[in-house]
């Protein structure tokens, strides 16, 4: 229950008014709803011979505006009674629209401001979050979760209420028509509401089965969508296929029982309603002859009755649909309930590009005994460019992710320009460290709009002079579309190389300090690698540069390059000092050198 109160403070933070404000035109609405139905009792029981006319309309009216009004005083005239109906109706459609009005107002608005607020949550998680968590849960919890809660909030909370105020005018009217035909219409009501309560857990229970089901069915189209260009290249349909109906039928099963569930729940409610009815109608008719009520109360009697019993079957049912609403609140606070990271807090001096590792050494947190960093130490001078090498799995992807802060260093420290990484603002460290990640995502949008993704407002010119240097402009410019050209899901439009080049040209463009390749040279030739980086001594000159890669040829002209091999630094030095170590890295050189790569 404390998940559920928590989700809707926030989905009705400051729309608490309007959303107020709506259901005081449903108390309005059940009003004219029951006035108008009570005066149709008044005619039948004046057209029956059974009432006298005289005039009444000012003095009923004054004995409303006092709180005093005699009933009996109505029935003393039926000439204005039409009147009164038609008025009632007019009323009653013009208190209805201005509700339904403002009820859908109060729906896009915390549906909205929901939304944003889980994007917003969601943008500021931290990374290592995004590691365990799955696109799926996060997708089906951000629509469905919450839509589920925004139909509990805007339609089935109202129907509650006009339940309950339903429920309590027309008993009113039938406690004054006669008490046993009030009674007789609550005879199996409460016993439909127990039956309501022990209900929530089941459908609890069975919904967030279902959610978490569906939720697979999504990540595994997230996965197959941005795979496809594997899953075409192995001939994988097949196989996909048959895994995606396998998800299909799981789906299936859980949800089956939940609709199974819903609807055993609509039938046996049913049989209440029918009953109740059936007991209701007896009493009225009984009681007509034995003369204690008119013809009228009976004809009123049956309209209250079904005016009061359809929609307490509703307000039963919405109760055993909370059971979906805790579920949906449980995965909402799982996620709202991550703890944030702070990207602002800290040092915000921008860097001058000089970087000290000092003994850095990190373990990912479910992997506290296998060190993927151990004790590395080395010194990179503002300006100068390092190139770092190693086996797969070595650690070198390790250490630009403990640069940023993505992950923080489980020992040893890191420093920039003297002073402690853990002191400085991540923001600042991100915006001062632009990164070209080994698998470079873009996103759906125009090349132009990717390259200055991280500068929204940079020039044209800006963007130009940066693919420049990245050796991407000329295939841009013989695009159709040239900069606006968009790049599909994920860059799918580009080849490998074009991909990488934009990822360039995207980091490039902030002119950071430090400038962070991720064996993102890989993808491209050698004498485009060689171009680029010719042109990165002059266009980022004064720029610190950390190169990670494979390649002897993009490592080569480096001030130092640094040799990783299981976490550790085992060999430093120029591409000649290493060479004559004739050590790890000259082994790479000579395998590379057999395959004819040039050195």
């Amino acid at each position: 229950m404390a998940h559920v109160w928590e989700t809707v403070k926030r989905m009705l933070r400051g729309h608490v008014g309007i959303y107020v404000l709506s259901y005081v035109f449903q108390l309005l609405m059940c009003l004219c709803s029951v006035f108008s139905t009570f005066l149709t009792s008044v005619l039948v029981d004046s057209y029956m011979g059974q009432l006298s006319k005289a005039a009444f309309l000012e003095k009923w009216v004054a004995q409303i505006v006092a709180g005093t009004p005699d009933i009996e005083t109505l029935y003393q005239n039926t000439n204005l009674i039409g009147f009164w109906v038609l008025g009632s109706a007019v009323a009653l459609v013009v208190v209805s629209m201005i509700r339904m009005v403002l009820r859908a107002r109060v729906s896009s608005l915390i549906n909205r401001h929901m939304q944003d607020e889980m994007y917003d949550h969601l943008l500021a998680l931290p990374f290592s979050y995004y590691k365990q968590a799955k696109p799926g849960d996060l997708i089906q919890t951000c629509t469905q979760d919450v839509d589920t809660i925004r139909k509990f909030l805007i339609m089935q909370t109202s129907q509650i209420l006009y339940s309950l105020w339903m429920l309590v005018f027309c008993l009113v009217v039938l406690f004054q028509i006669h008490v046993v035909l009030a009674l007789s219409t609550l005879v199996l009501m409460v016993p439909l509401f127990i039956f309501s309560f022990f209900f929530i857990k089941k459908v609890r229970k069975a919904y967030r089965a279902a959610d978490d089901a569906e939720a697979q069915i999504v990540d595994r189209l997230n996965d197959n969508l941005s795979g496809v260009r594997v899953i075409k290249a192995f001939s994988a349909e097949q196989k996909e296929i048959a895994l995606f109906e396998k998800d299909l039928l799981a789906y299936q099963k859980v949800s089956r029982y939940d609709r199974f569930l819903e609807s055993f729940f609509f039938s046996f409610s049913d049989i209440f309603i029918f009953f109740s009815r059936t007991i209701a109608v007896v009493a009225a008719v009984a009681l007509c002859f034995e003369g204690l009520i008119s013809g009228g109360s009976v004809a009123i009697s049956f309209t209250f009755v079904n005016m009061m019993v359809w929609p307490l079957r509703d307000a039963a049912q919405t109760m055993s649909a909370f059971g979906q609403v805790m579920a949906a609140s449980d995965r909402i606070q799982l996620l709202l309930g991550a703890p944030l990271e702070d990207i602002e807090e800290g040092d915000k001096a921008p860097l001058k590009g000089d970087i000290v590792f000092e003994h850095v050494s990190f373990h990912y947190p479910d992997e506290p005994d296998n060190d993927v960093v151990r004790d590395v130490s080395f010194h990179v001078p503002a300006g100068s460019t390092c190139a770092i090498m190693g086996k797969t799995g070595s650690g070198k992807s390790t250490l630009y992710a403990l640069l940023t802060r993505l992950y923080e260093t489980t020992g040893g420290s890191i420093l920039f320009d003297g002073v402690d990484s853990k002191t400085k603002s991540k923001r600042i460290l991100r915006q001062d460290v632009a990164s070209v990640l080994q698998d470079p995502f873009l996103f759906s949008r125009s090349i132009e709009d990717n390259i200055r993704i991280a500068v929204p407002e940079a020039t044209h010119a800006s963007v130009e002079k940066a693919a420049r240097t990245a050796e991407i402009d000329d295939a841009i410019l013989h695009f159709d579309q040239g900069y606006e050209t968009p790049v599909g899901e994920k860059g799918v439009t580009l080849s490998g190389g074009q991909r990488q080049r934009v990822a360039i040209a995207r980091a490039l463009l902030p002119n950071a300090p430090i400038i962070v390749f991720d064996d993102s040279l890989s993808a491209v030739d050698a004498q485009t690698d060689l171009a680029i980086r010719k042109r990165l001594e002059t266009e980022a000159k004064g720029a610190t540069k950390i190169i990670i890669t494979h390649r002897i040829n993009t490592a080569k002209d480096a001030n130092q390059i640094l040799v990783m091999d299981d976490g550790r630094v085992i060999e430093s030095g120029t591409h000649e000092e290493l060479l004559a170590r004739n050590g790890l890295y000259a082994e790479i050189a000579r395998i590379q050198c057999d395959r004819k790569e040039d050195l």
